[in-house]
């Protein structure tokens, strides 16, 4: 069952902005292994009303999918001695609504980035620093944890990063780290400057070229399909 399969109309309606937080977090819990079969069912008829421009009626099935889906969730969780308690399927819901796997993920892999950077500061490949990789797998790292940051700040929920496909964009910048050096490195030379009074530019250079790496890959893409 997937909660995408009816489509919002675009409106800049409160109950749209409503009805795409409800499909949001039906799409969590039904990821966490958490039955939303009655929720789910009244998010249909909210979005049918919402077709017809019915919008008292797809208020009050959007409410009532609210109200089922917060059972389900309570459903979900553990029950010791009349208490409830969190469960693994609660946890790993609130997980994914809030993207906070991406915020660990991210937070470990700039503390791992820094402990390169300060550890390795030497570690060359054909006369190429590795700290401009680490400073681009850095840059990276924050352009994740930011992106989550501005989807609670705008939305509530996360609604970025929640594929596992985001692990790798560390890992693809810094390849891009590493030919931001070459290419800035070549302009300082050119200019007959010393790469040595400009390292603290490239070192920027990179985090920057790691920030901006989802960026790349979405114009990279573009122009592969063009060629």
């Amino acid at each position: 069952m997937n909660s995408k399969s009816c489509s919002i109309p675009q409106s800049c309606s409160e109950l749209e902005i409503d009805l795409k937080r409800l499909d949001r977090t039906l799409q969590a819990a039904h990821r966490s292994s958490i039955d939303i079969k009655d929720a789910y069912d009244f998010y249909v008829l909210a979005l049918k009303e919402f077709n017809k421009e019915n919008l008292s009626d797809s208020f009050l099935y959007c409410d009532r999918a609210n109200y089922e889906l917060t059972s389900a969730v309570n459903e979900a969780k553990i029950n010791i001695r009349g208490s409830r308690f969190h469960s693994l399927r609660t946890i790993s819901y609130f997980f994914q609504l809030y993207g906070l796997y991406a915020i660990v993920f991210a937070v470990l892999a700039i503390l791992f980035f820094s402990m390169l950077i300060y550890q390795h500061p030497q570690a060359e490949i054909l006369d190429v620093p590795l700290w401009s990789s680490f400073f681009a797998g850095l840059g990276a790292s924050a352009q994740i944890l930011t992106g989550v940051a501005e989807d609670l700040r705008r939305y509530g929920l996360a609604t970025r990063y929640k594929r596992l496909w985001y692990m790798a964009i560390p890992l693809i910048s810094m390849v891009f780290g590493y030919m931001a050096y070459l290419i800035s490195s070549s302009g300082l030379i050119a200019l007959n400057d010393g790469i040595g009074d400009g390292v603290f530019s490239i070192m920027f250079i990179c985090f920057l070229t790691g920030f901006l790496t989802k960026w790349i890959i979405n114009r990279l893409s573009r122009l592969s399909r063009d060629i």
